[in-house]
């Protein structure tokens, strides 16, 4: 992510798998490495706490150690069977395998649904972090 606009310096986040306490990552900290010929320094990021998509019924807001839905459902086409079981699946029921419609777009009732629940395009997906908006669009009856 640049910077700012007329920026010539920018932002890249890098995960790093380590253990809980984060000793390896922490070492790679104000160390400088070279990425297309040029110096980049490692610095160490806030935690961005954002809200946990449940991987039973892909819906935001839980875990799915906590999911109350009684199946699964897909992550591509939102119906009730496991991912790797899609192709199958949807194939055997007469619809068309590369279909994707997003779980949370449909019960929020969007208009723009055509995308898997994981996509990047997915507004949830891209307000994943912002637990206030995520609230916003299902309110309490």
């Amino acid at each position: 992510m640049r910077t700012s606009a007329h920026s010539n310096t920018c932002v890249a986040w890098i995960d790093i798998h380590d253990s809980v306490a984060g000793t390896s990552a922490r070492s790679y900290i104000n160390k400088t490495i070279v990425i297309g010929g040029r110096n980049c320094q490692i610095r160490g990021a806030a935690p961005r706490p954002g809200s946990a998509l449940c991987t039973r019924c892909m819906r935001w807001g839980h875990h799915s150690s906590v999911c109350r839905s009684k199946g699964i459902r897909c992550p591509l086409c939102g119906l009730p069977h496991s991912e790797d079981a899609h192709s199958t699946y949807c194939a055997h029921s007469k619809r068309d395998p590369d279909a994707r419609s997003c779980v949370n777009c449909c019960a929020a009732g969007k208009t723009k649904r055509d995308h898997s629940a994981t996509d990047t395009s997915c507004p949830f997906w891209q307000n994943r972090f912002d637990r206030d908006w995520l609230r916003r669009q299902f309110p309490k009856k």
